[in-house]
């Protein structure tokens, strides 16, 4: 069975508390990526502005170039943690169709733990460049390499038949959970929509995993 885990159960990006002059420089930077994902995920890169994020940590704007050169270098700072941060939660035992549905599982519940993660990936797709690799790209590859991996091997030993090419339902995966999550409530704001429920995430997790296991030709288990 794929791992359940409630999205109330959270991987927390909440700044380290108390005042600016008792925070380590651990514990600022921590602060500093938590208040930029925020902002980069509500405005976007170009419009975040740094004063906002120093303001929100509660240090001076010229205090983040201490931790970071740049406005571009904590952008991808940020990208960096948010998808970095999936992989603590990745399988690393089992069969390759249980490692694959609970990797899948995983995956979703992250997103709805930390959906600020869904609208920066949202924000990053429509910004994309043809034949220009983004960061996103650059920051998410490793978690694809590794689903990438793990497929071609269960292809190889020879249980699993996907119906179409690894890149397709990979980029299945991501789209499902990042629509539902970032954009669904806004573009649908006369159905009744409660992504944060644990009803509604377990449901939507079902319908994902279900479609990506008929893709990957993973047999139902019970």
């Amino acid at each position: 069975m794929a791992t359940t885990m409630s999205p109330r159960t959270s991987l927390s990006i909440t700044a380290p508390r108390g005042p600016a002059s008792r925070r380590s420089g651990e514990e600022t930077r921590a602060a500093l990526l938590a208040a930029a994902e925020r902002h980069f995920a509500e405005r976007g890169f170009e419009a975040a502005r740094l004063e906002d994020i120093a303001a929100d940590v509660g240090i001076r704007r010229a205090a983040i170039f201490y931790h970071f050169p740049d406005k571009r270098e904590l952008y991808m700072a940020v990208l960096d943690d948010a998808l970095g941060s999936v992989a603590p939660v990745l399988p690393a035992s089992g069969t390759t169709a249980e490692r694959l549905e609970n990797a899948m599982g995983a995956w979703i519940d992250y997103v709805a733990r930390r959906p600020t993660v869904a609208r920066l990936i949202l924000r990053e797709a429509a910004s994309a460049q043809p034949g220009v690799a983004s960061a996103l790209a650059r920051a998410g590859s490793p978690l694809v390499r590794w689903l990438r991996a793990l497929i071609d091997e269960g292809v190889a030993e020879g249980t699993l038949e996907p119906l179409d090419e690894p890149h397709r339902v990979i980029s299945l995966m991501g789209v499902a959970t990042v629509f539902h999550f970032a954009s669904r409530s806004s573009l649908t704001p006369d159905v009744s929509f409660a992504p944060s429920s644990a009803a509604d995430h377990e449901r939507h997790k079902a319908e994902t995993l279900r479609v990506a296991k008929r893709m990957l030709g993973i047999a139902a288990r019970g």
